[in-house]
Parts: C-alpha cells; structure tokens; sequence
C-alpha cells in the first residue's frame, strides 16, 4: 500500500489535520475587529460540519462564503457578547482585587460558565439554521441546557490550553493551536450529531442553512 497516495488514510488524515489548522488560523485572523468574531466563529463550524459530513469543502473558499453570509446577523450578537465579555472581565479583577468577596466570587464563576457555554453554542447554530438571532439565542439556550454536562466540558477543554501556556509560554502557541484543532474536529462532530437529532424537533419547518448549500464561485 502506497502511504503517499493521496487518498491513502494517512495522507487523507493529515489533509484534513491541516485543514483544521487553516481553520483555526483564519477564525483567529477574522476575530481581531471583535465585532467580526461571531461571523469567523460561524464560518469555523460551518466548515468544520461540512469537513465531518464528508463533503470535502475547499477550506478557504467556504469560510469566506459563510464568513459573508453571517456576518450580517453576527454583529450585534458579537457586539453584546464582546460587552459582556468585557463586564466579566471587570467583575473578576474587582473580586481578585477583593478576596473576601467569596459569595460573589462563586456567583460570577456561575455566571461567566454558563455566559462561555451559551456563545459556544449559538454561533454553530447560526452556521447549521436561516432562522431568526432570537430564535437562535433560544435553541443556544436551550442546547446548554440540555447537552450542559457536553458544552461544560468543552468550554473547560477550551480554558485549558491557555493556562497551560501560562507555565510553558515559549510554547503556548503550539499548545493553544494544537488544542484548538483537536477540539474543532470533536466539537463539530458534536454539533453535527447535535444537530441531526434536534433539528426535526426544533425547527420541524424551518429552512437549513448554508451548511448544506453550494458555495458561490
């Protein structure tokens, strides 16, 4: 058996291991403006989903196309989230800088959790649906809550790397973009399982998004 062959196993994996790669590279090239995050957010799933259903998507291309098409939609959801990301983010430096707060400490714990599992959730829903933000905003909220053990495992995965690459810096970059491209592929397996289940149920007439569609030329 040739291992060389393009369409050996071997190199089929590293194919695609390099496709999750130029994804997470361009999902973090495309989030700098902020407001901008939840179309490159949007855009990696969309692909992600396409790459585990077999469709052998042309990685760029098809980030691009979805990238456009949500970005519209994604603004003001990125914008508030970014907000509110930038609230927590407060809150946690006052509670750092005040120790004794400990009620509140566990509260805000609480809070910013269950605030990552949300955005985990809405933005691939965005990238699988045509459906309205509000009603997005609802099936993230319910997907949190009905896949919450799942989605709290994936946000902790999520966390993980970049404190590792606290102790290890010199090589944090490798680590965060090596966790990321693994988690990539077993998040869109999860979303795509998720979405297979749930969509007959939750939008039983509702259109599917541009995950299905051919992309423009």
């Amino acid at each position: 058996m040739n291992f060389l062959a393009f369409d050996s196993p071997v190199m089929q994996t590293i194919n695609r291991i390099t496709d999750y790669v130029i994804l997470n590279i361009l999902w973090i090239v495309c989030s700098l403006p902020l407001f901008t995050a939840g179309a490159a957010m949007s855009a990696k799933y969309y692909v992600g989903m396409k790459i585990c259903r077999g469709h052998e998507p042309v990685v760029v291309r098809s980030f691009f196309y979805s990238f456009r098409s949500n970005l519209k939609q994604t603004v003001l959801p990125s914008v508030f989230l970014t907000a509110g990301a930038g609230l927590l983010i407060l809150d946690w430096y006052f509670v750092i800088k005040n120790p004794s707060l400990t009620a509140y400490r566990i509260t805000l714990a609480v809070v910013t959790v269950l605030f990552m599992m949300f955005s985990f959730c809405l933005f691939p829903i965005i990238a699988r649906y045509k459906i309205k933000t509000s009603e997005a905003v609802k099936a993230a909220l319910g997907m949190t809550g009905a896949r919450f053990f799942r989605v709290f495992i994936a946000i902790a995965l999520f966390i993980l790397p970049f404190i590792i690459g606290i102790w290890y810096f010199k090589w944090a970059w490798l680590i965060c973009l090596f966790s990321q491209t693994v988690m990539l592929y077993y998040n869109s397996k999860f979303f795509v399982k998720e979405f297979d289940r749930l969509e007959a149920k939750m939008f039983p007439e509702q259109e599917k998004g541009s995950e299905d569609e051919t992309e423009e030329e």
